[in-house]
């Protein structure tokens, strides 16, 4: 690789480091920096690298986790390894491949769907996690409801990966000369 390529892999990797750190410690900002953090995995693809991206999200999701000693509990990590950080270089690869965009919406919805409940029935089932609180109708609706937020979820970041792509491109290349 190029050395242009490598720095930009590292810095995103940091950057992705970061996010996920302040989102592993601060409970409350969790899914705001996993989304964040899928922003930082794209830049290598500014020099049309796939392979820069690829190693940004897999060196600065390892770094976090590391940094954040192994925390299995938060929901960063799993999501983030599940779907956050490698679907933004997957949509763009089909995106720029011209794949049918109806069949790469569709194939990225299933995998959202199945992510999301993937990770509703890892901390309901491993992690214990309880619903007290809750109106027992929401309670009983509960699966329904991940997948309609799922959806829901889905169309916004989607459109939120493209516009993000656009957006880095522009500056990335005011900056770099």
């Amino acid at each position: 690789m190029k050395s242009k390529i490598i720095s930009i892999s590292a810095i995103s990797a940091g950057f992705v480091a970061i996010c996920l750190l302040v989102g592993a410690y601060f409970e409350v900002a969790d899914l705001f920096t996993v989304v964040i953090s899928s922003v930082f995995v794209t830049l290598p693809l500014y020099f049309n690298s796939y392979k820069g991206s690829v190693l940004t999200f897999l060196v600065g999701g390892i770094i976090a986790f590391i940094c954040s000693g192994f925390n299995i509990i938060s929901l960063v990590f799993p999501a983030y390894f599940a779907f956050f950080g490698i679907y933004p270089v997957v949509r763009i690869f089909l995106t720029e491949k011209k794949v049918n965009k109806y069949a790469g919406f569709i194939f990225g919805l299933i995998w959202f769907v199945a992510v999301a409940y993937g990770l509703y029935f890892y901390y309901l089932l491993i992690m214990g996690a309880t619903f007290e609180g809750l109106p027992e109708w929401i309670i009983n609706y509960l699966p329904y409801l991940v997948a309609i937020i799922a959806i829901v979820f889905y169309f916004i970041y989607d459109k939120f990966v493209l516009v993000a792509r656009k957006a880095t491109h522009f500056y990335l290349n005011k900056i770099i000369k």
